[in-house]
């Protein structure tokens, strides 16, 4: 049996069945059953799904995890909060002070410094630093006070931000070390040298 093909979007199907059986006279059940099961159609969508597990499927099939059921999904841990992130705090150089410290008495600070031709900042902070060393042994160390009490007698420029950069520069390049109090600078022989060949400039 031939059909002629319909045009159209839609499909057509067609089943032809032969059926030849010997059986016992009377005994129909098993028969008709087999038709029954040979002339229903075929489920097209197969085999039905639990609505949840599906869609559980279709959103975790993008972020390849376990598909997770209704009932484990309640007992899941819920998405952690992100964390805040770290408040970070900025660093304020202490501010300096005038200490008591004779600069006048010979050799005055200003006459050490006359001597010497500081241009830089850098510069500045080790001639005052090589003036405590040399001449002012007592107080074992030249500290950030002392320095700008120095500046200040001076009238150099000292509201510097950070204004003892300078000498932890120095002390990297090794030009002066740690005094005999924590806190403090000395010049060291490397430094007392640059210092003393500054008066040629």
């Amino acid at each position: 049996m031939v059909k002629k093909p319909v045009k159209g979007n839609g499909t057509s199907r067609i089943r032809f069945i032969i059926l030849e059986a010997e059986m016992p006279e009377g005994d129909l059940t098993q028969i008709t059953n087999a038709i029954q099961n040979a002339l229903r159609p075929a489920s097209i969508n197969g085999p039905r799904v639990p609505k949840a597990q599906v869609a559980m499927v279709s959103a975790d099939d993008h972020d390849e995890q376990d598909v997770v059921d209704g009932d484990e999904a309640d007992e899941a841990e819920p998405h952690e909060t992100p964390a805040k992130p770290a408040v970070v705090r900025k660093w304020k150089p202490a501010k300096r002070k005038v200490v008591d410290i004779d600069l006048d008495k010979e050799p005055s600070l200003a006459s050490y410094v006359a001597k010497y031709s500081a241009k830089t900042d850098r510069d500045k902070h080790l001639v005052v630093v090589a003036f405590l060393t040399e001449h002012r042994a007592e107080l074992e160390g030249a500290s950030l006070d002392h320095v700008y009490t120095c500046f200040r007698k001076l009238g150099w420029p000292s509201g510097a931000k950070d204004f003892g950069q300078p000498l932890r520069d120095l002390k990297v390049v090794q030009l002066v070390d740690q005094g005999k109090s924590k806190g403090t600078y000395a010049t060291n022989h490397i430094g007392l040298d640059k210092v003393h060949k500054m008066a040629g400039d």
